[in-house]
């Protein structure tokens, strides 16, 4: 499996790619061509672009939660798609799987816990169907042999916040030396999240965690709890991005070795 940065909170230096509050992976597994989440804005188009990469030939997208830093981009894709059809462009089905939650309404001015307004983004269901394939679920969906959609993750540990969000999943594939594990924010727990894929995938080694682990502004002894939380699970390489932000890493690299992760950067696993 390869996976390469389409958008992430940081960037590295003359690279010439943008960088936004947000989250977009590409994935290639087997024949699958798989976006998992689409970033704020069009940005991980542009950078597709910059990369020489073919987003035409995307057979996947799977949108991890309804907030805006995940699924905002998603419009311009769908747009993109349609200058495609217009042009005479012939495009392969393209397939969206997402928890039913996903196009749940929030009341409007509702806040977060922090006290900012929510920045959930309410896709149109209606419009949506009208032009992909359109997967609702929360149990878990085989799409390659080796690559798993999570579904809803149950919350079994840890200490949830009021920002979490019910509809969010993950990714898990299985490795030669373990699961990878790709999530999104981890809103559900990153404990919840690790412990469900080891369940749904019936394997117990955990080689890889790559994705946000949403710990900005999160307590320290709640950070050292994560830490040993990991350490314990003998993880061999954890990437976080988007949203844990430098303290939270420093914290971690006590327990476990933090790697790199920016905007374009590329990854393989077999």
């Amino acid at each position: 499996m390869e996976l390469t940065v389409l958008v992430d909170n940081n960037n590295r230096v003359g690279n010439c790619l943008i960088s936004e509050h947000g989250l977009s992976f590409f994935i290639k597994e087997g024949d699958v061509q798989l976006l998992f989440d689409c970033g704020s804005t069009d940005a991980f188009i542009k950078n597709a672009y910059k990369m020489d990469m073919d987003l035409e030939h995307v057979t996947d997208i799977i949108l991890s939660h309804s907030h805006r830093d995940h699924v905002g981009g998603f419009l311009r894709l769908q747009s993109l798609y349609k200058k495609f059809k217009y042009i005479g462009l012939e495009l392969s089905p393209k397939n969206v799987i997402a928890h039913p939650d996903v196009f749940k309404e929030v009341p409007k001015n509702e806040n977060t816990e922090d006290g900012t307004e929510d920045d959930s983004l309410h896709l149109s269901k209606d419009k949506i169907e009208k032009f992909f394939n359109l997967t609702l679920t929360n149990k878990p969906v085989q799409i390659t042999p080796k690559l798993i959609y999570l579904g809803e993750i149950p919350l079994k540990y840890g200490n949830i916040k009021n920002d979490y969000a019910p509809d969010e999943t993950a990714l898990a594939y299985k490795s030669e030396e373990g699961l990878i594990i790709i999530s999104g924010c981890s809103h559900s727990g990153v404990e919840n999240i690790i412990e469900h894929a080891k369940e749904v995938t019936r394997e117990n080694r955990v080689h890889t965690l790559i994705g946000g682990l949403y710990l900005i502004n999160r307590d320290g002894d709640e950070i050292n709890a994560l830490g040993k939380y990991l350490q314990s699970q003998n993880i061999k390489h954890i990437y976080p991005c988007h949203c844990t932000d430098l303290e939270s890493k420093i914290i971690l690299s006590k327990f476990v070795v933090i790697k790199e992760v920016n905007t374009g950067k590329r990854y393989n696993w077999t």
